[in-house]
């Protein structure tokens, strides 16, 4: 019990260490949450006037609006990598954090929560707006949304992760970035249902993390629905996880 306390205080504070990471560069943060409200109440408040409801869907507005949430998320999860990458490259500091306390298992896995937990703080106004836009922000489908956003943003610091391993400058790693986030915004239904796209197009947007993710949080405007939606996103963030840790656990020749 001794032994399992105090790896979790471990855990704890490189979990914080993240967090401070993160907000040590409050313009960032500030940028991030500004992004999702252009994303949200300028292009998807424009597209909605665009989009009449016979087109099927009732509303564009909020049928786009988990997806500008998303996307602030998916940057959030990758600022992560970013940091492991300077951390190695720049700062010259893998070899010092890896020789702290911490098991270098525990160490790695940790850095995994704290990516999470940065993702979930830079999103939580997010959240919230989009929360209160379907209705459930005093609802327990609250928990849901959050559950949602927490697990696609677990898969996506797992692969900040691994590319941040292998990535030898910063632009090989921006540009990998920018290809995995045109990929999840673009080929996803974030914009479109699938019948938009042509048929050879539909498996690999219907393959797509962020497709998961967003028809999982627009499941959460039925009523009695709980934590279901969120289950389609366990097995693969998990996965994407567990490459990140091995990536960087390999990689630093643990």
């Amino acid at each position: 019990m001794t032994a399992l306390a105090d790896n979790f205080r471990i855990a704890s504070n490189i979990v914080q260490r993240d967090i401070k990471i993160l907000f040590s560069d409050s313009f960032l943060v500030a940028i991030m949450f500004a992004n999702f409200a252009i994303d949200l109440f300028v292009t998807a408040a424009t597209f909605g006037r665009l989009v009449p409801p016979s087109s099927g869907i009732p509303s564009y507005f909020q049928f786009i609006a988990p997806g500008s949430n998303f996307v602030t998320c998916s940057v959030a999860a990758f600022q992560s990598g970013r940091d492991i990458w300077r951390e190695r490259y720049i700062k010259d500091l893998t070899s010092y954090l890896l020789s702290l306390p911490a098991s270098r298992r525990l160490w790695s896995v940790s850095r995994v929560a704290g990516g999470v937990a940065r993702s979930l703080i830079a999103t939580f106004p997010g959240t919230l707006t989009i929360c209160y836009l379907y209705g459930i922000l005093l609802d327990p489908r609250i928990l849901g949304a959050f559950s949602i956003v927490g697990l696609f943003s677990l898969g996506v610091v797992g692969i900040s992760m691994a590319v941040s391993a292998y990535a030898s400058s910063i632009e090989v790693f921006v540009t990998v970035r920018s290809t995995v986030q045109l990929y999840f915004s673009f080929f996803s239904t974030l914009f479109f249902s699938p019948d938009v796209f042509p048929s050879f197009l539909r498996p690999i947007v219907l393959a797509n993390p962020m497709t998961w993710a967003v028809e999982a949080f627009r499941q959460l405007s039925k009523p009695g629905v709980g934590l279901g939606p969120a289950s389609v996103l366990v097995v693969p963030s998990l996965a994407f996880a567990a490459l990140g840790t091995i990536v960087y656990l390999y990689h630093n020749q643990l």
